[in-house]
């Protein structure tokens, strides 16, 4: 049956992979750490491969260059705070949007949709980000993985972006582009879509689970509204 939306009023978004391609600026502060603590660089491409758990298991999985496997805490948690002051001095240098992402997010707060982003990626990164695409006005509202006591796949930092909206789960729809993402809109009960790219862990977009995949970001106006992206 074909995905009915007509219901939705409140669109929730990821933000690292769904909106913006981040990979580049994530990169470089993973590879300065990764300098000043002796091992070698990881470089873009295994960084895109790592994203989407939150910057400690970002880092640790590049110290380790393996999956689960931890690295002494004490390295750990100076590399991450290290890692939190390089990359705080250039969120958005080389980072840019996904393509139709800030004409289809401006129209659709045009179009009266309440818009937020949820991410695991702390508030004090995530909102410059979106305040440097030029969405700020668009996407009112940020909730970063530090929001809330618990994260993405859990529901709860969700139901705070809709609860800020003044909007219930039941007329609610979350984008996005990885398993963690298809996870909390299931854990929460709402619709989810995701877009046919960004930091899915190697998974093709139509295994995560989705009950949707965009061909391109502006046809989330065809699903919502059967406006198309114009």
């Amino acid at each position: 049956m074909p995905l009915d939306l007509s219901r939705v009023r409140a669109v929730l978004f990821d933000l690292d992979g769904t909106l913006v391609d981040s990979a580049p600026d994530l990169a470089r502060a993973v590879d300065g750490v990764l300098a000043e603590l002796g091992y070698p660089a990881a470089g873009e491409a295994l960084v895109r491969d790592w994203v989407g758990e939150g910057a400690r298991r970002l880092l640790a999985r590049a110290i380790t260059r393996t999956e689960r496997c931890e690295p002494p805490t004490e390295t750990l948690d100076h590399g991450l705070a290290r890692f939190f002051e390089l990359y705080g001095t250039s969120l958005y240098r080389d980072s840019r949007p996904y393509p139709g992402v800030v004409a289809t997010l401006r129209k659709l707060a045009a179009d009266g949709y309440r818009l937020a982003v949820v991410t695991n990626k702390p508030r004090r990164f995530a909102e410059p980000i979106v305040e440097a695409m030029g969405l700020s006005e668009a996407v009112p509202v940020v909730v970063g993985g530090d929001c809330t006591a618990v994260r993405k796949p859990d529901p709860e930092p969700l139901r705070t972006a809709l609860e800020r909206l003044g909007v219930t789960p039941d007329e609610a729809l979350m984008v996005g582009d990885s398993a963690i993402d298809v996870a909390a809109a299931r854990n929460l009960g709402i619709p989810v879509v995701c877009v046919p790219y960004g930091y899915s862990r190697g998974v093709d977009a139509a295994d995560l689970g989705a009950d949707a995949v965009l061909s391109g970001f502006g046809e989330l106006r065809v699903l919502l509204r059967g406006l198309g992206d114009r």
